[in-house]
């Protein structure tokens, strides 16, 4: 099959499509895989570290609308007749669009040339584009289900997950059996602080407030924090500062060997992040970025706390205190540790790329090769529309 995967910008919307390169090549070496991103993502720089074939789209970021509307829809149009060529060019059998703005274009063209297209919706609440560009798809990948009622087409939901790599997989296999077993509370027990790859000044800075606190409570504790590129000097001054006993990370592609390390975690509430915690059965203490379009961050850490796995903490009303009776009451509960450990990795999905791979493999069977592309390309309305990020 050959593969075109669309979209990035984050490592959220990123890190799904390299599990999924990996899993279409590791079962066969005819397989072919083409990244296609946008200007200014993480993709830039991380799909030709992989060694993956990436062209770069212009980028949709931001939407359409506001000043300078003639320019914005010029280069709409030039991107998406890029990106049409890209998939000619490629002879693509199958789109998989991840998300984001960065997915505009390709899935847009896809629906263009006829090539068969499923796109992934990692939240529980769908992003715009995805809810634009889901009715030029033949099916829609989601993590959480009740993402589905909110989509134009709830009859092509398919309740795959969130791929995951396979070194993440199978790290998380040994590590959840030992999450979601009984077991005393460790005597260095590690405190794992994730703001995602942008990172997180807020969790940055509530982690060093409450140290003290945190320490006395649990002398042999452990934090390791990634976060960000841009606050890492900020960061590591103030845990030196503070006697933070633990490491500074900027951003790191290994979370696995983190995530093995790790006893809970506090984290915002991306969906990424989310599908690996659940995947390792490790609790959580959620703390959803208050900013994220539609607040889709406290719908995802809804579904973790309203089935046990997670507490939900919210920014606008949190006290250093609160949050360490939080991790005291997480750590030092053995019981109370396993209940939400064996909650959190019910709902893993840890074979998601694999299936998702599988549908994508069936839909490559619709392309027929000798029907000529579409004559007219969407970009009216409604490819306007899904130009908003």
């Amino acid at each position: 099959m050959r593969l075109v995967i669309a979209g990035g910008g984050t490592g959220g919307h990123l890190f799904p499509g390299l599990a999924i390169a990996e899993e279409l090549l590791r079962r066969s070496d005819e397989h072919s895989v083409l990244f296609l991103g946008a200007h200014g993502g993480i993709e830039e720089q991380i799909v030709p570290r992989h060694g993956y074939r990436l062209e770069i789209l212009p980028s949709l970021k931001g939407g359409l609308f506001g000043f300078d509307l003639p320019r914005k829809t010029l280069r709409m149009c030039r991107g998406y007749l890029q990106a049409r060529k890209s998939l000619l060019d490629f002879n693509a059998q199958a789109v998989v669009g991840l998300g984001g703005y960065a997915s505009a274009l390709p899935v847009l063209a896809s629906w263009g040339v006829e090539v068969p297209c499923m796109v992934l919706e990692q939240n529980a609440i769908p992003g715009r584009t995805t809810r634009k560009l889901s009715k030029f798809a033949n099916e829609i990948g989601v993590q959480f289900l009740e993402a589905a009622p909110r989509l134009s087409s709830p009859g092509k939901v398919k309740h795959v997950g969130n791929p995951l790599r396979r070194k993440v997989v199978e790290a998380a296999y040994q590590a959840a059996r030992r999450n979601t077993s009984a077991r005393a509370t460790p005597e260095e027990p590690v405190l794992l602080v994730l703001g995602g790859s942008q990172g997180a000044r807020f969790l940055n800075e509530i982690v060093v407030v409450a140290w003290p606190k945190l320490k006395k409570l649990m002398p042999g504790l452990r934090v390791i924090l990634i976060s960000g590129k841009e606050d890492e000097a900020r960061a590591s001054e103030a845990f030196a500062a503070a006697g933070v006993r633990g490491q500074v990370l900027p951003f790191t592609e290994a979370m696995e060997d983190l995530y093995a390390q790790a006893d809970v975690v506090l984290a915002r509430a991306g969906a990424t992040t989310l599908a690996e915690v659940s995947a390792f059965g490790l609790p959580s203490i959620l703390i959803p970025y208050p900013h994220a379009a539609d607040d889709h961050q406290t719908a995802n850490a809804r579904v973790f706390s309203s089935q046990g796995a997670a507490w939900t903490l919210f920014q606008k009303d949190l006290e250093a205190d609160r949050l360490v009776q939080r991790i005291a009451d997480t750590v030092l509960q053995p019981e109370r540790r396993k209940r939400m450990a064996t909650s959190s990795h019910a709902l893993a999905r840890p074979e998601a790329a694999a299936d998702v791979v599988d549908r994508l493999e069936r839909l490559a069977g619709l392309r027929s090769f000798k029907t000529p592309p579409r004559a007219m390309p969407p970009v009216g309305p409604e490819a306007v529309h899904a130009g908003v990020a």
